[in-house]
């Protein structure tokens, strides 16, 4: 039989014909229907419906009225990103509710609060709030994510550029201040070195002092043993007042006994005066007779012999009567008036002579007598002066005995309190040396602030210098709110989403319309009987693949003219998509000529796995493990790679990389077809046989 007899079997059947005819047309309607309807979704984001709702109730910075909310609203009507609908918030979330509405974006009463808030101590981001139903529509809530994102970019370039402003505004105040402290720093360095000279100084003076400590230390040792000696030396005239005291008292008690002595004495001499008187005139009497001379003589004698033993135990008595001239004078008297009555005892023939001579002397005597009585009353009016002295020199020994003990007991407290003042003062001592040593390092932390004043004043010029050339405009503010820009560039330029998943979108509609020609073509039973199994296998493949070319042909064309998808070659488009569907082909053919349905159910199968592990939509790193796994195994994976490369313009040589691992598949595949209808024809054979 002839290979084309499948082709008049069809031909005859008008119905398989109309079949046929719509089988062309499956891949067209995945494909094309796919594609078209993922076009360009994200070119009608203006058809969108979103509502937006402005609750901002503005704020206050510096002194100017901030509105972002409104800020916001206003250039979102200007601009047609999606199809804005400005609500309030019942209507907004009614209209989310009822599907109305996307998207909806709530702008917070304390929008504009929270963009001022980035001086404050807790600073707080200012919330854009969308709201979306992914339950309804999960792609909303990726194109609300990107929408949100778009309006912060804007929301926060145009805070950022207030901020700037404001930051470039103080900048030029704080040039000012740069320069103020700047002279403040070399004030400040002038300051410093004057302090230093002044902490040398301190420091040389400190020395000085240290110095001049340990000689205070040493006249305090030797004010030490002087206040002992004052101590013991007072100790010592305590006793002696002490013991004045006492003496003087014995010397009152003298003074008395000695002023009665005195009287007595006056007395006395009263007396003698008398008898010297009398004995004058007994003198005188003596020349009128010897007889009375001899008694007068012998009594002279016998008195004079008295007041001579009187006068001796009187000078006894009172032993400072030695230094008495006129006492003395008495007494020798006396004794001469004694010698002189003894001689007159001896003889009384120098009687006149002597009485005249005696008369001379008594006159005297008698002068001397009314003298030593006058020198006796003034002996005790003297000793009455003396005693009142000598009552009071006791009293004042009295009180000098007990000023002298206070003395004493002060010079013990003197004696005490210089010790401790020198104890005191080895603190001082060891302070002032501490002191000293404080004083160089004052010095010395001093000359570095010097030094470093001076840096600061230096540095303060230069950063003076340098903020003063920060320029101030719009063109800075600007660039300060957006101070990064992306600069994309794409090796391939893909002008929408439909292009990017027609490779995806294509092999499945090959694949689909591949498959459904099996419920169609005749690819088990024979038209007759065949010579070989490969005339068998060849009648099958020359009625399929025509049609799975003419699929190709027609969706290729749809795709390329009707949806507009651009290719740099067509004709390299138009035979790697053939040599996809047929490599398909290929496959299908095994699986449905091995075992017909479920043939068909095995290749649905494999196109499951194949629409999960080729990474048509998302990256093969994103896929699970296993889907990783048998992602080199899948003859989609390749297709989809070929295509990507051929819309993209790759060079011939990376396009046949894929295509020769299809090529492979369609090699092991028509070997197995082929295997499989040698079997079928040895065994059609035997059973015809006679």
């Amino acid at each position: 039989m002839s290979i084309f007899a499948e082709f008049r079997r069809l031909s005859r059947s008008r119905m398989a014909m109309l079949s046929v005819t719509g089988l062309l047309f499956i891949p067209l309607l995945y494909s094309g229907m796919l594609i078209g309807a993922f076009w360009d979704p994200y070119g009608k984001l203006n058809e969108l419906p979103v509502a937006v709702v402005n609750q901002d109730a503005g704020a206050v910075m510096d002194g100017k009225t901030v509105a972002a909310g409104k800020e916001l609203t206003d250039r979102l009507q200007e601009e047609h990103n999606f199809k804005w609908a400005f609500t309030n918030r019942e209507e907004a979330m009614q209209g989310l509710h009822d599907h109305r509405y996307a998207l909806a974006f709530v702008i917070p009463q304390d929008f504009s609060e929270r963009t001022t808030t980035l001086q404050s101590d807790r600073p707080e981001p200012a919330q854009l709030q969308y709201y979306v139903d992914d339950g309804w529509n999960y792609l909303n809530s990726k194109i609300g994510s990107e929408a949100a994102n778009r309006l912060k970019e804007e929301v926060s370039k145009s805070v950022t550029k207030a901020y700037a402003q404001a930051v470039l505004d103080s900048v030029g105040q704080a040039v000012d201040g740069l320069k103020q402290a700047g002279d403040g720093a070399a004030k400040l360095a002038d300051g410093a070195k004057t302090a230093n000279e002044g902490a040398q100084r301190l420091h040389d003076n400190m020395a000085k002092l240290a110095d001049g400590t340990l000689s205070i230390e040493q006249g305090l040792n030797k004010l030490k043993d002087g206040s002992v000696k004052v101590a013991d030396g007072a100790h010592d005239t305590a006793a002696g007042g002490a013991s004045l005291a006492d003496g003087l008292k014995q010397l009152v008690d003298a003074q008395k006994k000695l002023a009665d002595g005195a009287s007595q004495s006056a007395a006395g001499a009263t007396s003698l005066a008398d008898g010297a008187d009398r004995l004058r005139s007994g003198t005188e009497a003596l020349a009128a007779g010897a007889a009375d001379a001899h008694v007068g003589s012998q009594a002279a004698a016998t008195g004079s012999e008295q007041l001579a033993a009187g006068l001796e135990q009187y000078a006894k008595a009172h032993g400072g009567m030695k230094d008495d001239a006129a006492f003395q004078k008495l007494l020798e008297t006396a004794k001469q008036v004694a010698a002189g009555t003894g001689k007159l005892q001896q003889g009384v023939g120098q009687l006149d002579e002597g009485a005249k001579q005696l008369a001379a002397a008594q006159g005297q005597a008698a002068d001397g007598a009314h003298q030593l009585q006058q020198g006796l009353q003034t002996l005790g009016g003297g000793l009455e002066q003396f005693g009142g002295k000598l009552s009071e020199a006791s009293a004042g020994a009295s009180k000098l005995a007990t000023g002298a003990g206070e003395l004493a007991a002060g010079a013990d407290k003197l004696r005490d309190g210089i010790g401790s003042a020198g104890q005191g003062f080895r603190v001082v001592q060891d302070g002032t040396a501490k002191l000293a040593g404080g004083s160089q390092d004052l010095a010395g932390g001093l000359a570095k602030l010097t030094d470093g004043s001076q840096e600061l004043s230096g540095k303060l010029s230069d950063a003076t210098k340098d903020a003063g050339t920060v320029k101030n405009g719009d063109k800075q503010t600007d660039m300060f709110a957006d101070p990064v820009s992306v600069d994309e560039h794409k090796l391939t330029q893909v002008p929408n989403y439909g292009t990017g998943m027609a490779p995806y979108f294509l092999s499945l509609g090959l694949y689909v319309g591949v498959l459904l020609s099996t419920v169609i073509l005749p690819l088990r039973d024979s038209a007759g009987t065949y010579k070989s199994g490969l005339r068998w296998y060849l009648s099958k493949a020359l009625i399929f693949a025509p049609v799975v070319l003419l699929q190709t042909v027609l969706a290729d064309t749809v795709l390329l003219y009707g949806l507009g998808l651009k290719v740099p070659h067509v004709w390299a488009f138009y035979v790697v998509t053939a040599v996809i569907a047929l490599a398909f082909m290929t496959i299908i053919q095994f699986f449905v000529s091995l075992a017909d349905q479920i043939g068909r159910f095995i290749a649905v199968i494999l196109l499951t796995l194949q629409l999960a592990a080729s990474a048509g939509t998302y990256p093969v790193e994103l896929l699970p493990g296993w889907l990783q796994a048998i992602h080199p195994w899948m003859p989609m994976s390749h297709t989809i790679e070929a295509l990507r490369l051929v819309i993209k313009g790759a060079p011939a040589s990376d396009i046949l990389a894929p295509l020769s691992v299809l090529a492979l598949y369609a090699v092991v595949f028509i070997g197995l077809t082929l295997a499989y209808f040698q079997l079928a024809f040895r065994h059609q054979k035997a059973v015809l046989a006679p």
